[in-house]
């Protein structure tokens, strides 16, 4: 009995126009409403996956700057002939001043070291005689080229230090040696603030997996495993730049990430909440939605009261052929109202009001006939009765035995 009720076929007229109405009015609403929606939102994040990308080039691009500065100031400490002369000859030449390369705020270190990689002259002092032979930044400047090395932890100050390193010697002579400057963490952090990033967004730097600079100090030193960027740490592997548009992220929820590459080989990394950005266009799909709530259960009030205003003449019609059937009295004002009208329903009215009145007479000729038909029958079976009562053996009988009686009396009439 429950399944009949959702079965069209058994519904009524007015609910079956009912729904036609609400199914025509909200579904194409419906499509069109969800189609803008997800339209918008891919616009909005496409964009603010460039703008993150954006961002994360901003902040490679400037960390990259700060430390060709650096490489310069390198340069120039290295061809100094106070530096050059001190390596050829250390025992009878000064140690060199380090004042140019000294003065800037944001060095940490100064290395001058030999053709052997050991360092002969330093500040702080504690790092003389250290070797450096299997560092590549060594390597690539005593060959002749300014390089940037990777960023490492400083065991002096426990902060993570970038070193630049680049040739000592004449200009135009041979190599004799390598100097290096090295830079905190902080003053590469100030370069990576450069990035634009959105309110509750993070800009860090990356080493080898390793986040050696960031806005946020709970993140400082920390592996991008440990914090649950797992996903990331192996799509940097794969391009030197990029964007993933969904990264979980522990309570903070999903994340936008984007990176690139600077020429130390570190990643600047943009994170930034999909919230942030997404908020206005969620929050318009919501709003989306209930008004198509709402406009829904308009529209299917109004479906009810057109349904039923459409549906109430064809029911009375229904009735009125319904009382027919079972020799009932029909409303024959119901009927008159309903004729009055100049639409389909009443014409439909006018032809079953003149079919109800042939019925109605077609129905008196025919109980008359039946009635005349009755009262022929009722004579002939009467008629026929009698003939077999005159057509009886008893019957004559009877008449003989009146004759007979006759006679004799009428024999007795005439002897007296």
């Amino acid at each position: 009995m429950a399944l009949r009720r959702f079965d069209p076929r058994t519904w009524t007229l007015g609910a079956k126009i009912g729904v036609t109405l609400v199914i025509a009015a909200l579904l194409p609403m419906a499509i069109l409403s969800v189609m803008a929606t997800r339209a918008g939102q891919d616009a909005v994040e496409k964009s603010e996956l460039t703008n993150a990308q954006g961002a994360a080039l901003v902040g490679a691009s400037a960390v990259s700057e700060y430390l060709d500065g650096v490489s310069r100031r390198a340069e120039q400490f290295g061809t100094a002939s106070d530096v050059v002369a001190y390596i050829t000859d250390p025992a009878t030449n000064p140690v060199p001043s380090f004042g140019a390369a000294k003065s800037s705020a944001d060095v940490r270190s100064i290395l001058v070291l030999d053709a052997k990689g050991t360092v002969v002259a330093a500040t702080p002092t504690s790092d003389v005689g250290q070797t450096h032979t299997g560092d590549s930044w060594f390597t690539d400047a005593i060959s002749g080229k300014t390089s940037v090395g990777s960023l490492q932890p400083d065991a002096n100050s426990g902060r993570f230090v970038v070193t630049v390193a680049s040739p000592a010697r004449r200009p135009g002579q041979a190599v004799v040696g390598a100097v290096s400057i090295g830079v905190s963490s902080e003053d590469v952090m100030f370069a990576l603030s450069q990035s634009p990033v959105i309110p509750g967004g993070q800009a860090v730097l990356v080493n080898d997996g390793r986040i050696i600079a960031a806005r946020n100090s709970l993140f400082q030193g920390k592996s991008l495993d440990s914090i649950g960027l797992a996903s990331v740490s192996k799509q940097i592997t794969k391009s030197p730049k990029g964007t993933i548009a969904k990264v979980p992220f522990g309570e903070r929820g999903e994340q936008v990430v984007a990176w690139a590459t600077t020429k130390t080989g570190a990643i600047a990394m943009v994170i930034e909440p999909r919230s942030v950005f997404l908020g206005p266009i969620d929050r318009l799909a919501t709003t989306t939605r209930f008004a198509l709530l709402i406009v829904g259960l308009i529209a299917l009030g109004a479906a009810i009261l057109v349904a039923r205003r459409l549906s109430r003449p064809v029911s009375a019609l229904t009735a009125a052929a319904q009382a027919i059937e079972a020799e009932q009295p029909i409303d024959e004002e119901q009927l008159a109202k309903l004729s009055r009208s100049r639409d389909d329903i009443g014409r439909l009215a006018r032809v079953f009001n003149r079919m109800a009145e042939q019925v109605v007479v077609r129905e008196r000729k025919l109980r008359d006939q039946v009635q005349a038909l009755r009262v022929e029958i009722d004579q002939e079976r009467r008629k026929q009765a009698v003939e077999e009562v005159v057509d009886s053996d008893f019957f004559r009988d009877l008449e003989t035995r009146a004759a007979q009686i006759r006679e004799r009396m009428k024999g007795t009439g005439e002897g007296s």
